[in-house]
């Protein structure tokens, strides 16, 4: 189980990837929780043109690459995108010694994965993404978010 800085530390690592990858595609991003403190939906916005990205990031430094992700909170970021006429995504980061992978999901695929995993499974489910599950990277974005 991780401590709570570790926890913090990789969620900062994970944000600060994220970002990066999305300025270095050209993206305008706003780090909201260094605004805030803490956003409960969403961790950053990001905007090119009058596209604009409302992202949840999730960061993970296990072998397999897995996420944690509960299908309310995504379904909240996705209703929370639409009342502001944005894109809800989730940012899912894999921090390995060997290097960081940062996919991409629509809020509304991550929380119907999610609650599938869920249902399937009878007993306490910490993690129910992985990496593997999400396909797009940035620079797939473009088409991605249309």
């Amino acid at each position: 189980m991780q401590s709570t800085a570790e926890k913090l530390r990789v969620g900062a690592a994970a944000e600060a990837a994220a970002e990066a990858a999305l300025a270095a595609a050209g993206w305008k991003v706003v780090n909201l929780n260094e605004l805030a403190n803490n956003f409960r939906f969403v961790d950053l916005l990001a905007k090119q043109g009058s596209t604009k990205l409302l992202v949840q990031v999730k960061g993970t430094t296990t072998s397999e690459g897995k996420f944690g992700a509960l299908p309310d909170r995504a379904r909240g970021l996705d209703t929370l995108a639409e009342e502001l006429d944005a894109i809800a995504l989730y940012a899912l980061v894999h921090l390995t010694a060997a290097g960081t992978a940062v996919r991409f999901g629509h809020a509304q695929q991550v929380a119907s994965l999610a609650a599938e995993r869920i249902a399937a499974y009878h007993g306490t489910l910490r993690y129910h993404l992985y990496i593997t599950d999400f396909i797009y990277e940035v620079k797939d974005l473009a088409e991605f978010v249309e």
